[in-house]
């Protein structure tokens, strides 16, 4: 499910960044700070992919041992909501509405929520390194579209 809503949202951001003019605007305003500059919308595209690739890198970590299981499980969790997050601004992007606050909020806590339970682990699988580096990926991906998305 996770990779399904993934694609989805990955699909609907390329069509977006690929097709603004084709959008309908007779019955409701776009908000200007949605459709986004080029460098917006890569930002956008570059935390779709790295959420994505955290997510696939997660599976792969040991949880043979309780605290690892917990932990990825936790991750597992705030990954999720950060992909709801995104989910959530997409839609209001593709709608032509101004996407709500508390979805960008939904997404930077969910990473941040994701990032902890890892680092908490303190373990030694090469895999939990690779899942916080692309985690980290998407955190300043993130940050970029905050940045950049005006």
């Amino acid at each position: 499910m996770f990779r399904s809503i993934l694609a989805t949202v990955a699909l609907f951001l390329a069509i977006f960044a690929c097709q603004v003019a084709a959008a309908p605007i007779a019955t409701s305003r776009v908000e200007p700070r949605q459709i986004g500059n080029l460098t917006c919308n890569l930002a956008r595209l570059r935390i779709v992919g790295a959420l994505g690739r955290t997510g696939r890198n997660m599976k792969k970590i040991d949880t043979n041992d309780a605290a690892a299981a917990t932990a990825v499980s936790t991750a597992s969790t705030g990954l999720g909501n950060a992909n709801a997050g995104v989910a959530t601004i997409a839609r209001a992007i593709f709608t032509g509405q101004q996407a709500p606050a508390s979805a960008r909020d939904q997404v930077g806590e969910g990473m941040l929520s994701a990032q902890a339970a890892l680092q908490g682990m303190g373990s030694s699988d090469p895999n939990v390194a690779k899942t916080l580096s692309t985690l980290g990926d998407a955190i300043k991906a993130g940050q970029d579209v905050v940045a950049n998305c005006k």
